[in-house]
């Protein structure tokens, strides 16, 4: 039985499952750069191709070459201008060999891209591997001889992407000092413990024969964790079907109060199971290549879903199914989850694993934000400020989302990616989100006390027996 107080123990509850989370969120991660050395970036993937970046610090472009760029503030306009001299350097420098002896064929590519790190500006070259392996390279010297002589001037490897291992999107753990904090080190520390590239050692050998299916699993997992939270298109959707969750629409009131914490959370959790089934679904078909759609499409459909969803929040179609909604367009979330995979290059004995364990990851990711959403969601809905938060957020979303569409359809850039970060990354996001549960629970206190809260059951105070009290 639904006691007066189990809401607020609910809340309370709910508050404690994300205490993990977010110390999963903020552990802070090693840093590869310490605002001195080269950095070498690998990305290996099981279907034998590789690709990879070389990093330079701006002072050490400085020194190497007379320039007087600023170490804290150089654009990609300013180190491009010096472009075709450090494409040389890198060229003349950088080789890297299999054990048995096969030369990788490298090839800078790509514009130069300036790297703002929080140890002064690094200066990007990308290049690709141009051979096709006939199994994943795991063995080989990665040698750099343009290391500066007597000086703090060493580089790392680092193997961003190795999917037999459970590595996605590393920049951090160098190659054989993953457990060591490198700001932490002094120079001659890390020499010593010789993990990294230094004039008089110019190879370091790379020895990724250490496969861990556990950690390719949890690799995985977190990679689907940071696809929702880096997604800005997952995320609005999944806000936009959101909004209406704590309502209940009928033709004569239109959107009303769900009677009950239990009943908000309910509908929260059908709509957030069907969403799950339809991308659970198109991701297995897209990841294991049996169903392919192209990614414009893909991403111009998800984009549209959002627009969808918010005119039926402002005029609904299916009026309290949303769960329909969700399963409808979660199909296409999960070919876009699918593409993200297959770009990755993860290999088909890997293919089932890497889908469970993304797929996980995607869920917690999503629930994550779920359970961060829904108290400000419930708090407000009884308040005569929901019915405009309810048509002014999904026009917002809409507006948004049809801008999104256009980006893709046509092929171009609308800035909208980079106003939305601003509010949109972590820790800002969950402060914003903080803020607006504060304010809600501030909105519904000051309408209780006034006794202008919206009746729900048609009770006349406005409070039905299963409904929270006032929260102070």
């Amino acid at each position: 039985m639904i006691t007066r107080n189990s809401p607020r123990k609910a809340m309370v509850l709910l508050g404690l499952l994300l205490v993990p989370l977010f110390g999963l969120l903020f552990t802070s991660t090693a840093s590869a750069h310490d605002g001195n050395s080269t950095v070498v970036y690998l990305d290996v993937f099981p279907n034998g191709t590789a690709q990879g970046q070389l990093e330079h610090p701006v002072p050490l472009l400085n020194e190497l070459f007379d320039l007087d760029l600023d170490p804290d503030a150089a654009t990609a306009d300013d180190i491009a201008a010096i472009e075709s001299v450090v494409r040389s350097y890198n060229v003349d420098n950088l080789s890297i060999v299999s054990r048995d002896g096969t030369v990788w064929d490298i090839e800078f590519t790509g514009e130069v891209q300036a790297v703002e790190t929080e140890n002064k500006m690094y200066a990007a070259f990308e290049f690709d591997i141009n051979n096709i392996f006939d199994a994943p390279p795991r063995q080989f010297d990665v040698t750099f001889d343009g290391i500066v002589p007597n000086s703090s001037h060493f580089a790392f490897v680092v193997m961003r992407t190795d999917p037999v291992t459970g590595v996605f999107k590393n920049e951090g753990s160098p190659v054989g000092l993953d457990d060591v904090d490198i700001e932490t080190q002094t120079p001659t520390a890390l020499v010593e413990n010789g993990r990294v590239i230094t004039a008089d050692a110019p190879t370091l050998d790379v020895d990724l024969d250490n496969p861990s299916t556990w950690k390719a699993f949890t690799g995985t997992v977190a990679l689907g964790m940071e696809h929702i939270f880096i997604g800005t298109d997952h995320i609005l959707f999944v806000l936009v079907l959101l909004l209406p969750a704590v309502m209940v629409f009928s033709l004569a009131d239109g959107w009303a109060p769900v009677p009950s914490f239990k009943d908000g959370l309910w509908r929260v959790l059908k709509i957030a199971t069907s969403f799950t089934i339809a991308h659970s679904i198109t991701l297995a078909l897209g990841g294991l290549g049996i169903v392919e759609l192209p990614s414009k499409l893909v991403e111009t459909i998800i984009a549209l879903s959002i627009v969808a969803t918010a005119f039926h929040n402002l005029k609904p179609i299916f009026a309290n199914r949303e769960a329909l909604i969700a399963f409808i367009f979660g199909i296409f979330h999960g070919f876009g989850f699918a593409g993200l995979l297959s770009d990755l290059g993860v290999g088909q004995g890997q293919r089932l694993l890497s889908l469970l364990g993304f797929n996980i990851g995607v869920e917690i990711g999503q629930g994550f934000i779920i359970l961060l959403l829904f108290p400000a969601l419930f708090l407000l809905r009884r308040t005569s400020v929901y019915q405009w938060v309810l048509k002014g957020g999904s026009m917002l979303l809409a507006l948004v989302a049809t801008i999104w569409a256009i980006e893709r359809i046509f092929e171009t850039e609308l800035g909208i990616d980079n106003i939305l970060e601003k509010f949109t990354r972590a820790p800002r996001v969950f402060i914003l989100i903080a803020i607006i549960t504060a304010i809600a629970a501030a909105v519904r206190q000051g309408e209780a006390a006034r006794g202008t809260l919206a009746p729900i059951d048609g009770t006349s105070d406005g409070l039905s027996k299963d409904e929270e009290p006032a929260l102070v």
